[in-house]
């Protein structure tokens, strides 16, 4: 470990970590890279080359951020932004419905990869099937490249870099259980990061339309995938991945219509506007609820 001490960090307004770790609670102990366990966020991945391991704590919602692990402390505020949207403040919203949500969740951050690549390859994996499915089938591809690390008696894979997913074939992918064509785009757009041809990472303020765009020529990204990679990979706060199901399920239940459709809930989203990812996360917060304070969020939770 470098540090034997915690490192707090208290950050400027509300700030949840149960709230904003939720949906790494929803993954049910089964993403490779992070977890929440004993009420305590755990992650591990690379950082300038260097495997890092970060345990991130809270002992209330408004309190300082306690870090502890062999993470260097000079780069954790980066990686609370990138990843925890620590310095993120809530929007207000005119839709009354996620304006009370908001209100209910002041402390909820935009939880994210930090990575586009790994938000791209997350999303690729995580197409038509259900979170806690994309987690496992992470993990698998996670656990090809890297022997993994014992963290509190939980094997730990980091995500995989360019570099990893590159010197494999579809047909090393394809036991993971994705398809032969998303084994083939996987390994397609690790050799396009490698080559440099991959889409600079914008900005969370800036305009991501023309990120998008690029993200759309990329092997088997569409509409949803290139919205779910920059929503997941980057926090970017307007993206709405339309016709996700576990979006439209939050919304049929926070807005009490159970009739609702995905042309429905299009045309609902432009309310949401300029927060449509604020928005989306805190109907899926409404929905499957924050992390535990102890454990694991059961099946029947997510």
């Amino acid at each position: 470990m470098r540090s034997d001490h915690a490192r707090n960090y208290l950050c400027d307004g509300p700030f949840d970590l149960a709230l904003t770790a939720a949906p790494v609670a929803w993954g049910k102990g089964r993403w490779p890279n992070v977890d929440w366990i004993g009420g305590e966020l755990l992650w591990a991945g690379w950082e300038e080359d260097e495997l890092a391991v970060r345990r991130v704590r809270q002992c209330a919602a408004g309190e300082p951020v306690a870090i502890e692990g062999s993470s260097r402390p000079d780069l954790d505020l980066t990686w609370l932004e990138a990843v925890l949207g620590f310095s993120q403040q809530m929007p207000s919203f005119t839709d009354p419905v996620v304006a009370s949500l908001a209100a209910a969740m002041p402390g909820l951050r935009p939880f994210a990869n930090g990575s586009l690549f790994d938000g791209v390859i997350g999303s690729i994996v995580g197409q038509s099937i259900t979170v806690a499915a994309a987690a496992t089938t992470e993990r698998r591809l996670a656990a090809l490249v890297h022997d993994g690390l014992c963290i509190k008696d939980r094997q730990f894979f980091p995500a995989p870099r360019a570099s990893d997913l590159a010197r494999l074939t579809a047909a090393d992918v394809r036991p993971t259980g994705v398809t032969w064509r998303r084994a083939e785009a996987i390994v397609a757009i690790a050799r396009i990061a490698l080559e440099g041809r991959f889409p600079c990472e914008p900005a969370r303020a800036s305009d991501p339309s023309q990120t998008r765009q690029l993200l759309r020529s990329l092997p088997l990204v569409g509409p949803w995938t290139a919205g779910s990679a920059l929503l997941w990979g980057l926090g970017m706060p307007d993206i709405y991945p339309s016709g996700d199901v576990a979006l439209l399920r939050a919304a049929k239940q926070a807005y009490s219509q159970t009739n609702l459709t995905m042309k429905d809930l299009d045309i609902l989203s432009t309310l949401w506007a300029p927060w449509r990812g604020w928005a989306s996360r805190l109907l899926w917060t409404h929905l499957l609820g924050p992390a535990p304070s102890t454990g694991h969020l059961t099946d029947c939770e997510a």
